[in-house]
């Protein structure tokens, strides 16, 4: 008796384990979830300008009106830099432009493509460029913005990840809607 079911066990086995029932599990990224409806608060400070920001974000000061803007489910930070034009070589409008473009196209080598767009909003006096930085670079997000007289203000969003924008493409393309929101709602005081 105990022959007959180990040999039923062997055959059993044996058409198991046939090539074209396995099938591995391919490869997955986890399921991020967003907010269906976003809230803004106003940013008001000392500092010269104002701006909304999503509620699920947290603003840092860092001092000299320089914030970080966190997105802790998100592993995401956004790192605002504000300078006040004081009319020498290395602190005006078109050093400053330039920079911005530079550390932007310093991506080029392992970007895919960056996208540039000018922003003009006239009746708050703010001008602007974004970078969309396409690929697997450490920040695919720039921004700067300014009076064109007085002041500068530029952004970048980084990820706390090894850069892969195969997974963070979900999560950039909805932070970049909530900074481009936050740039439209950009005013100087």
């Amino acid at each position: 008796m105990n022959r007959i079911v180990v040999y039923i066990l062997a055959i059993v086995l044996l058409f198991s384990c046939k090539e074209d029932n396995y099938y591995p599990k391919p490869l997955g990224n986890f399921r991020i979830g967003f907010p269906e409806k976003i809230e803004y608060k106003d940013y008001e400070s000392e500092c010269n300008f104002s701006y909304q920001y999503p509620s699920f974000s947290a603003v840092l000061d860092k001092g000299n009106c320089n914030q970080n803007i966190v997105f802790p489910k998100y592993n995401a930070i956004l790192h605002l830099t504000s300078i006040k034009f004081d009319g020498t070589k290395m602190n005006n409008l078109f050093y400053h432009s330039e920079y911005s473009r530079k550390l932007a196209y310093e991506h080029r080598i392992k970007a895919d493509a960056i996208n540039q767009t000018v922003y003009v909003n006239d009746s708050a006096r703010v001008y602007g460029v974004t970078y969309e930085i396409l690929g697997n670079v450490a920040s695919n997000y720039q921004f700067y913005l300014t009076d064109s007289t007085d002041n500068f203000f530029r952004g970048s969003l980084y990820f706390n990840v090894k850069p892969n924008i195969d997974s963070i493409k979900p999560v950039l393309d909805f932070l970049k809607g909530n900074i481009n929101n936050m740039i439209e709602t950009f005013d100087w005081k």
